[in-house]
């Protein structure tokens, strides 16, 4: 199927619109979109080190490394020497880290299902789209989607 580049372009700025948009009208998030993003990867992949963290995120490494040493001293990550290479570091997700991660789902949640309630679209209408949505998530991460 070939489909022009507006229709990928749109549905991108859609979900950045989204999580930027449910981010601001959320009550009760204290993370960052940039911090939660960190927390929800090492939640999703386990200990990482800290330049695959960088590089996941799209930037240098020294910004990683501020990043990674304030969510160490909010206690929401642990740094630990790489066993593959004492020279590395390992990011892991604490149980503080993963208690703030989803406090701040909780709290985007909320906006985002208010928003589903106008819609003139069926429960099974979004459960579609949802699916739609992880499977290109999955497919641009190089993941295996639900359906091929």
């Amino acid at each position: 199927m070939q489909l022009d580049g507006d229709l990928a372009e749109r549905l991108l700025l859609s979900c950045s619109a989204l999580t930027r948009g449910a981010a601001a009208a959320a009550d009760g998030t204290r993370l960052s979109l940039t911090q939660a993003r960190v927390l929800s990867t090492l939640d999703r992949d386990g200990a990482l080190r800290v330049s695959r963290l960088a590089e996941l995120e799209g930037c240098a490494q020294p910004s990683m490394t501020g990043l990674v040493t304030r969510l160490g001293d909010a206690g929401l990550v642990t740094r630990t020497t790489d066993p593959a290479d004492a020279r590395a570091v390992l990011v892991a997700l604490t149980d503080a880290g993963r208690d703030a991660l989803l406090a701040n789902r909780s709290a985007l949640r909320a906006p985002v299902a208010d928003a589903l309630q106008h819609l003139p679209a069926s429960p099974g209408d979004l459960e579609r789209l949802t699916g739609l949505l992880e499977d290109i998530t999955a497919l641009v991460s190089g993941r295996t989607p639900r359906v091929a």
